[in-house]
């Protein structure tokens, strides 16, 4: 072998080796993102950003004191919500069972089959206590395929109920004293082991009634097996977490606006947050359990629905981006996020965006990741503008979920 070959290809093996450690030990840091005026003004609506460089992690990014009052605008809603015991470890049984006025009744289901059997089926009945003919109908309707991914079977049901998704608007009728099934095709389904069964609805009746959420066999009649199955107790023994809560909650459409009435954001102010669903500043909600006849908590506020409310101003003529991210940083239950929300127009049309979109990936991970909302410009023949967001906190994903005002130039 030539000589002066040979030290050359020992000198191309050692500066190849070099440079890969210094890949793995330096690996790229913030500088090499694009900067965030870049990625924002590049990026779809849902699109993920890289937001390093903002460090939103740290409390110096003060957020907007808000109040949440009860929906003036939105109708009467008992809230029906399913979600303890969340798993059905102890096998078959009732976890809701709760009596209803006449009226709209929204319910939330959100469970798990129990994990050594997979020929079951998790299901919901609803039984006319009236004395007359009840007449039931859809208003909305949201029931994903079941699934192992959690965080995008919760966000399809999102995006299903906020765009009022309703293919089911026929009445049907019930007699008296008699029991249907409140959704066929939750009823049809076979579970499988961790398998996520989660329907979302709201629905009107002009009868009292009692609506049952249980899990029983695949093979049995849900109309009558409810009389004969255990009613679970909310925890169970020797399960630290069993779910968010369950039972009848009579709050559950939320207005949140900053507590000061008087305020306006200004980009001039740099950036804000905006926290809701905390159980802090935004406390949980309590509702009445009718199997266990005890109060108890949504934590979560899961299966509600906010209207944000934020009025905004330009004095330095910049324009403002609404993100989204998780900043959970240490538990390792909160490394995806899949989300969908309602958003005003914008630079992007108004209506039900999933965040992410499906074409970037179905969830996004903790900070530095960040989704796209909306880009806002200032108008010029008015000084302040508003914005809403329509949102419910996302199942299956870490609360709170801070949204963020960020203004950008566009030079």
């Amino acid at each position: 072998m030539n000589i002066r070959f040979a030290h050359r290809m020992v000198l191309f093996v050692a500066i190849s080796i070099s440079l890969l450690v210094a890949v793995i030990v330096f690996p790229a840091s913030a500088e090499t993102i694009a900067p965030i005026e870049s990625q924002i003004q590049s990026t779809h609506q849902g699109g993920i950003l890289r937001i390093d460089a903002l460090d939103l992690t740290k409390d110096h990014f003060s957020a907007i004191p808000m109040k949440r009052i009860n929906d003036p605008d939105a109708p009467p809603t008992q809230f029906l919500l399913s979600d303890m015991p969340e798993y059905f470890r102890t096998g078959d049984g009732i976890a809701l069972q709760e009596r209803v006025k006449p009226g709209i009744i929204r319910l939330y289901t959100y469970h798990v089959p129990t994990p050594d059997d997979p020929i079951k089926k998790i299901t919901a009945t609803i039984e006319n206590r009236g004395d007359k003919p009840m007449n039931f109908k859809f208003t909305r309707y949201a029931f994903p395929k079941p699934g192992g991914y959690y965080q995008v079977v919760a966000a399809n049901a999102m995006r299903d109920f906020l765009s009022f998704n309703n293919p089911y608007p026929k009445t049907r009728t019930l007699a008296p004293g008699k029991r249907m099934i409140l959704d066929p095709n939750m009823d049809r389904v076979q579970t499988k082991k961790d398998m996520l069964v989660h329907g979302w609805y709201e629905f009107e009746i002009d009868q009292p009634a009692e609506v049952a959420v249980f899990q029983t066999d695949i093979k049995d009649d849900s109309k009558t097996i409810v009389d004969r199955l255990p009613k679970l107790p909310r925890s169970l023994k020797g399960w630290s977490h069993s779910g968010s809560g369950r039972g009848t909650f009579l709050d559950s459409n939320f207005l949140s606006t900053p507590a000061d009435e008087d305020y306006v954001y200004d980009t001039a102010e740099g950036i804000k947050r905006i926290i809701v669903a905390d159980g802090k500043t935004d406390p949980w909600i309590t509702g009445y359990d009718q199997i266990q006849r005890t109060e108890g908590q949504n934590r979560g506020h899961y299966g509600t629905i906010y209207k944000i409310r934020i009025k905004w101003k330009s004095s330095d003529k910049r324009n403002l981006a609404l993100i989204t991210y998780s900043h959970h940083m240490k538990s390792k239950w909160c490394g995806n996020v899949g989300l969908a929300l309602g958003i005003s127009k914008g630079e992007f049309p108004a209506g039900v965006i999933m965040a992410p979109t499906q074409k970037d990936r179905l969830t996004f991970k903790r900070y530095p990741e960040a989704v796209l909302i909306q880009r806002f410009k200032p108008d010029p023949e008015k000084e302040v503008q508003e914005f809403e967001i329509l949102f419910t906190p996302p199942g299956a994903s870490c609360l709170p979920m801070p949204f963020a005002l960020i203004p950008y130039d566009t030079e």
